[in-house]
This record gives C-alpha cells, structure tokens and sequence, in this order.
C-alpha cells in the first residue's frame, strides 16, 4: 500500500502540483472572502434601526430632489445634490425601495463597506505577493490580508461612516478608491491590462462624482507603480500613459462638481467659525488625534471635537510629527 500511494505520488508533475496549489490558493481565498463578508454582517447588523440624524434630515428627509428615482437629473444635479451626485442618486435609490424607512439605507452602507474591505484584501494580497515582496511574504500572503481586512472592517473607526447614512459619501468613496488601486494593480501584471486599467479609470470617475478626498487616488496608483513594478516615475508613466492619462482627466470631473456646486456656511473655506489659517493650524493636533485612535479607539462618539488651534510653540512639536 505504501509503495502504490509513493507512486501515485511520484506521478505528480510539475504542473499538476502547480495546478493543485492554484485551486487551494484559490479556495482559501474564497474562504477568506467569505468571513470578512460574515465579519462585516455581525458587526454591524445591530445598525439597521438607526434614525436619520443631523445632515441626514436636510439631505435626505427633506430634500424633495432624492424622493423621486425617475427621471434621475433632480437626484444628481439639483443644486443641494450636484457637489457628491453619485451618493444622492444612491439615496434616491434607497427612498425608491423604502421611503423613509431607515433600513434599506443602512443595508446599502453595509453593503458598501463590505466590497470595500474585499477590496482592500485583495490590494493586500496581491501586493505581498510581488517581487519585491513574495520572498517573504508570499507564501502567507491571504493569510496576512485577511487579518489586515478584518481589523479594517470591524475598526470602531469606521462606524460614522457605515452607521451614519449621509456618511455614505465617505464610504462610497473609500470604496471606488480601493477599487481603482485594486484594478490597476490587476492590470499591471495582467495580459488583458486594458480592460483592467478601464475600469480602474472608471471607478476613479465615480469616485470624484462620490466625495472630493478622491482627488489623491491617481497619484496614489502612480505611488503603488513606482514602489512595487516600475522602479521610477518616469518609466511608470512612459509604460503607462494611457492609464495616468485617463486617471488624471477623472480630475476634470471632479472640478465639475467644485464648480457647479454651491458654497455652504459649514464645509470648506465658508465656515465663518474657523478661519483657513486656525483650520491649516489644528490639522497637525487633529492628525495625531486619530492616529491615536487607530491604535486605542476610546472613547468614540459621533460628533467628537477635535483640538483646536494653539500658539506656535503648541503647533510645531505636532508638525514635526
């Protein structure tokens, strides 16, 4: 018996354990998928009574542009709606299939937040397993990603932006930006680049349209391309013109929406409350801030201050870190 299992063994060549060690590479990535699926589904299950709260109310319950699906111009150009379109004809959607009823748009964040740690797992586990990488991490590589998923899915720092339903424009956009890193990375090792690099185009696209933090992501492929394949700027760029090109026109769209969007008393340079200069200044305390709440998150609350601005001997410890 054990000499007929050291033939059977024996008769395995190359290729076939090769092929063996795809398809349980494969199955163990599916099985990851699947818990950071069930990961994000317990943690935030208990979420779907949330009420609408604060910009909530002037964004979604009382504004009469997200009440109808069809024609869909009023959800996405109305003057309330044209500075994030894509996330208010998101919410036209969720008024189309329950009204006023919170939970259809909590199922919606959830759903959002899900793709978007998927994403970030394949971000993770392609780039472990490059060159510059797989030596060492190459063979844990799913492994490695699941836990950096999971930790990123269930991080109490991102409950605003699942739990809080106008939040969605921070997740919407999280997700398109993971997604448009994710697919250029397919597209630079793969056969079929073009297909991949379109729709990594795409996706920065929709993000511009979801929420103006995007504007880093073309920059941040560029980053990724000369860290891990292209070795310069120049060689990723000259390799990829197409892609950086089509990238950076997503910046076009992005000005659109800048432009034909109105100015607002509590966002950007009209908040009369802080002057650009006191917001410049208490950006390095509130970097800190949250750092530290990445590693010890408490305490958490929805509308948490931040610290405010201090005099240059308090600013300038905070800068230099």
């Amino acid at each position: 018996m054990s000499v007929s299992r050291a033939t059977e063994s024996a008769d395995i060549g190359p290729i076939d354990g090769a092929i063996t060690e795809a398809s349980g590479s494969q199955r163990l990535r599916q099985k990851a998928a699947i818990l950071i699926v069930c990961a994000g589904g317990l943690s935030y299950l208990n979420s779907f009574q949330g009420e609408f709260v604060f910009d909530d109310r002037d964004l979604i319950v009382n504004n009469p542009f997200i009440h109808h699906l069809w024609p869909p111009w009023p959800a996405l150009f109305a003057p309330i709606n044209v500075g994030r379109p894509l996330v208010s004809l998101s919410t036209a959607l969720n008024y189309a299939v329950s009204g006023l009823e919170p939970w259809s748009y909590h199922a919606l964040n959830l759903i959002i937040h899900v793709l978007a740690a998927l994403a970030l797992f394949g971000i993770v586990d392609r780039t472990l397993r490059t060159d510059k990488l797989s030596t060492r991490f190459g063979a844990d590589s799913t492994m490695l990603a699941l836990v950096v998923a999971l930790i990123w899915t269930v991080h109490p720092l991102q409950s605003q932006s699942v739990t809080y339903i106008i939040q969605r424009g921070e997740s919407l956009m999280g997700l398109f930006y993971l997604a448009a890193l994710y697919c250029s990375i397919r597209g630079f090792f793969s056969a079929r680049s073009g297909i991949w690099y379109a729709a990594a185009i795409g996706a920065s696209t929709f993000g511009m349209l979801s929420k103006q933090v995007m504007v880093t992501a073309p920059l941040m492929v560029l980053l990724y391309d000369v860290i891990f394949v292209a070795g310069s700027v120049r060689t990723a760029i000259r390799s990829r013109w197409r892609l950086y090109g089509g990238l950076a026109a997503t910046w076009c769209v992005l000005a659109a929406t800048m432009i034909a969007a109105p100015t607002y008393q509590t966002a950007g340079f009209a908040v009369k409350s802080i002057t650009a200069a006191e917001y410049l200044k208490s950006e390095f305390g509130v970097i800190l801030y949250y750092l530290g709440l990445f590693v010890w998150p408490a305490p958490r609350c929805l509308a948490s201050g931040c610290p405010r601005p201090r005099p240059p001997w308090g600013i300038t410890p905070r800068g230099i870190a």
